[in-house]
């Protein structure tokens, strides 16, 4: 799995905040092992004193997710949008196992 961490508009702490990123998504690759690449976006407004971060990541080659959050704490908004990327995973892998068992019994009671 491929982690993509981008900054934009970003200040001296670019390199923690990047380290930061990348050993969260990789808890989010352990949980997930079919997501094939997550790219994070983080984006700082100096004068609002915001954070920006979205979360895209695939999933056997299709945008499975996407997730963006704001706070005016890097840490938290990393944080929330991951959990809200794990939250749209989950969902998906259910609706996936949902899909596969209601052909497995249409396929059933046709035999």
């Amino acid at each position: 799995m491929s982690i993509e961490v981008t900054m934009r508009h970003s200040d001296v702490r670019i390199e923690s905040l990047k380290e930061y990123a990348e050993k969260r998504m990789t808890q989010l690759k352990e949980r997930f092992p079919k997501v094939t690449k997550v790219s994070i976006v983080i984006d700082v407004d100096v004068k609002k004193h915001m954070y920006m971060a979205e979360v895209v990541a695939n999933r056997l080659g299709e945008t499975a997710v996407g997730a963006k959050e704001f706070s005016e704490s890097a840490k938290s908004v990393i944080d929330t949008a991951a959990a809200r990327a794990e939250r749209q995973l989950l969902k998906m892998r259910v609706k996936a196992r949902k899909g596969t068992v209601r052909r497995q019994r249409a396929a059933s009671a046709k035999n």
